[in-house]
């Protein structure tokens, strides 16, 4: 695990010095603290003309530790230089391979960086389909003055980008689309720019002279709906996001690029082909062996514990792939509120399992955690759960350098509740014409409850929502503003509010061939997987130099659950597979108890503790809300909110981490 950037100029007029590399290492540090190194070609400029190349990285070392795996890493030859963040599984196995291939080849290291090094040398952009793995690269070829820039399929290591055309204008592989008076960026092929900056986290950006600043309002409004980001989206009109299993290559003649996986194509045989019993060995067997292929470490690693079904299947499956005799340690946080405290439940598993179990009790401290958590998003990013993550990364890392998740089960086998009301708000939408217009009745929104993840606000929610279109239904599930909301805050700017909508468009466009619970989870891998969750998890444990593995990540098995029918994963109540596959190796009770998630009681903290610092930054003078937005309208929220008419908690997280981000920008 590590942190990279970089700058590639085609153009003398965006030539750049070691003090730009120097600030943008700074930007990442926290990522890598084992090591860092510079590189750069040339400073002056030279004739023939030739491109500059400038690569920085940060290094937090998981596989062989010795200083020789430094980055930038080249081919021995000064002809290619690499910058690597991530961990290759089965480098071992390539390297193997490797070596039947080219016999002569001396290897100078023991880690993955030169395997991958030399299997996109033999292989080029085919070796990412051969690696498993997280990874995020770039990969500067000086011979043939070209930048290759990927990311792992399920986008778990980021990479972001910014580019600056020859007429000084930004540059993104994108096209300008007008949309009312906002401009829009879509992404078309493009030629190559002048110059580009790539790296791990988007603070690292802001130090290269020519990026661009200014907020991409359309991007705003997509944040407010869904608390993330999607897509290649960023909050700077002038950067972007490399896409999951995704690749580009710039050169002089231009820019390639490609998707080489698609985490909702299942691979071989359709679970549809599977009986049960089939479908239920096939899982236990997959998830088996990817939790085996993730314990590769020269470092100690662990486990996060929160006695949920995902954490305690890959803490169960660790405890029978590590070797004979070797410890198993799991972690978990407490919280004084015993509703959002899950340790004694890790903690029965942990001593079923026979774990070393840590447990930590924290006090969270959010006026001081908050704002560092926005500067290392690097953005406004809204899913509260991250203060927690951090709390729990923070604890862990005194104890091992590696730790395994449960991040994933939930997508990829149905786990979610909002899944099976797609099915069932489908069967009510089917229903005759009167007796659908009786059971979505407005009667329903009577009932009391505010909590947006109290049982009869979610019921209501179904109801409402019944009878509309299965786009627009998920939508609402997903939102944190809706259309009534999100207009009047961002006044003149929101006309855009009433066109685009990302997660209905993508919904329409893989649904075509889905039914509606099998779409939202396609929707829910292509954007909510990798743009929220693993955003999330990459950012607050990377703060603490820690690497957190995901093996329900694996391409195998994702493959695999992308072929499951509906029956398959919610006949029987959601995850029925995973519990099947692993009733005989955990307490009944982690099937049976209810799904608590990994939160904090951030709409109390809005009424108490956290009420002067929402009320200090949203109405300040300087804020981005008063420059930018309409502040009567989010005085109502928090009007309602107080009084306790309506629980706006997620709405009002959400304006406060934006202003917490506008602070940290500037």
């Amino acid at each position: 695990m590590c942190g990279l950037a970089g700058i590639i100029t085609w153009d003398d007029r965006y030539r750049i010095g070691h003090a730009v590399l120097e600030a943008m290492s700074r930007r990442i540090a926290h990522r890598g603290p084992d090591g860092q190194g510079l590189y750069l070609n040339h400073d002056q400029a030279v004739a023939p003309f030739r491109p500059q190349c400038g690569l920085v990285h940060r290094r937090m070392a998981i596989i062989d530790l010795d200083e020789r795996s430094l980055q930038p890493f080249d081919d021995g030859k000064n002809s290619k230089w690499l910058v690597y963040n991530g961990e290759i599984y089965n480098y071992r196995e390539l390297r193997q391979e490797l070596s039947s291939i080219r016999p002569s080849y001396r290897w100078r290291t023991e880690g993955d960086t030169e395997v991958l090094l030399l299997a996109l040398e033999e292989w080029g952009v085919d070796a990412l389909k051969r690696v498993n793995g997280m990874l995020a690269f770039a990969l500067w070829d000086e011979g043939a003055q070209s930048l290759l820039l990927a990311r792992d399929r399920m986008g778990q290591k980021p990479l972001y980008y910014c580019a600056i055309d020859p007429a000084g204008r930004p540059w993104n592989g994108f096209v300008a689309h007008e949309t009312d008076d906002l401009q829009v960026e879509i992404f078309s092929n493009a030629s190559c720019p002048a110059a580009i900056a790539f790296a791990s986290e988007l603070s690292a950006l802001r130090e290269v002279p020519w990026f661009d600043p200014s907020v991409d309002y359309y991007a705003l409004a997509e944040y407010l709906r869904w608390g993330y980001l999607p897509g290649a989206l960023t909050i700077y009109r002038g950067a972007a996001k490399m896409p999951p299993a995704g690749w580009m290559r710039l050169h002089h003649r231009g820019c390639d690029r490609e998707t080489y996986f698609d985490p909702n194509l299942s691979a071989g045989a359709a679970g549809s082909h599977f009986s049960n019993d089939q479908a239920v060995t096939q899982t236990r067997t997959l998830v088996l062996q990817s939790v085996k292929k993730q314990l590769v470490a020269d470092v100690p690693l662990g486990c996060f514990l929160s006695g949920g079904i995902d954490s305690s299947i890959v803490a169960a499956a660790m405890t029978q792939s590590v070797d004979a005799g070797q410890e198993v340690r799991t972690f978990s946080i407490g919280f004084d509120d015993p509703q959002y405290d899950e340790t004694g439940f890790a903690a029965a598993v942990a001593k079923h399992l026979g774990t070393k179990h840590e447990k930590f009790v924290v006090r969270p401290n959010a006026a001081e955690d908050l704002p560092r958590l926005a500067a290392v998003f690097g953005e406004p990013f809204a899913d509260s759960s991250a203060l927690p993550t951090h709390y729990l990364a923070r604890a862990a890392r005194p104890h091992v350098k590696v730790a395994l998740s449960g991040d994933g089960g939930d997508e990829l086998f149905g786990g979610y509740d909002r899944y099976r009301a797609m099915r069932i708000a489908e069967r009510i939408r089917r229903l005759p014409g009167v007796v659908r217009e009786m059971v979505s009745s407005r009667i329903w929104q009577a009932l009391p409850g505010t909590h947006p993840k109290g049982r009869i606000t979610r019921l209501k929610r179904l109801l409402r929502t019944a009878i509309e279109e299965p786009a627009d239904r998920y939508s609402a599930y997903m939102r944190l503003f809706d259309e009534r909301t999100l207009q009047p805050l961002l006044g003149v700017t929101g006309g855009i509010v009433d066109t685009l909508d990302s997660l209905v468009t993508l919904f329409n466009r893989v649904g075509t061939v889905r039914d509606e619970v099998q779409t939202a989870l396609a929707v829910d891998r292509l954007s909510y997987l990798p743009d929220d969750l693993l955003t999330k998890v990459d950012r607050a444990s990377m703060l603490h130099a820690l690497e957190v593995r995901a093996p329900f990540m694996d391409h195998d098995l994702i493959g695999f659950a992308a072929g499951l029918t509906t029956d398959q994963l919610l006949k029987g109540g959601g995850k029925r597979l995973l519990r099947q596959a692993f009733a005989r190796d955990l307490p009944v009770e982690v099937f049976r108890r209810k799904k608590m998630g990994f939160a904090l009681p951030i709409g109390q903290w809005l009424r108490g503790e956290l009420r002067p610092m929402l009320h200090e930054l949203l109405f300040a003078g300087d804020s981005f809300l008063t420059q930018n937005m309409v502040p009567a309208e989010a005085r109502k929220l928090i009007e309602a909110h107080e009084t306790g008419r309506a629980d706006h908690s997620q709405r009002l997280y959400a304006l406060l981490m934006l202003e917490l981000w506008w602070r940290s920008a500037r």
